[in-house]
């Protein structure tokens, strides 16, 4: 993985610091429909329209945008020390979390298919970017404390 290509590592901290609070906001806006009164858009549709005239919420699409972001962002940045292991890591961590991906999203298909499928694949989509996190971080952390063992 080119590190060129990789966010500036200020970046990390950005995503950590808004991970939290739109993942509760997801969280509360999919579960218990809470709704942010800003983001309402009064007269979204027309009377005229297909469907009647109504005032929309985006609250739900901010919060997933926002952790979606805030995940790509703790995911792509690079580390304060960015070397070959690291980009091998990174390799290795990527292809694990598309493996898991895919068989989460096969699986899925399987099971949910006429039931919630579209919201399954909503949230199916931040999968591949938790794995990925996940694993990256794991082994970050044994490899600490390997080191800090010598």
């Amino acid at each position: 993985m080119l590190t060129k290509l990789l966010l500036p590592y200020r970046l990390k901290f950005i995503g950590l610091a808004l991970l939290l609070p739109m993942t509760l906001l997801l969280i509360l806006s999919g579960v218990y429909e809470y709704e942010l009164l800003w983001l309402t858009w009064n007269g979204f549709r027309k009377p005229g329209d297909l469907f009647y005239g109504s005032n929309e919420n985006f609250t739900y699409e901010f919060a997933y945008i926002g952790t979606f972001l805030s995940m790509f962002l703790i995911a792509f940045s690079k580390e304060k020390i960015e070397d070959e292991y690291i980009q091998k890591l990174r390799l290795d961590s990527l292809l694990l979390a598309f493996y898991l991906y895919s068989l989460i999203s096969i699986l899925g298909t399987l099971v949910f298919y006429s039931f919630d499928y579209l919201l399954f694949m909503g949230y199916n989509t931040f999968s591949l970017q938790l794995v990925f996190i996940i694993r990256f971080r794991w082994v970050m952390y044994r490899q600490h404390e390997t080191l800090a063992l010598i």
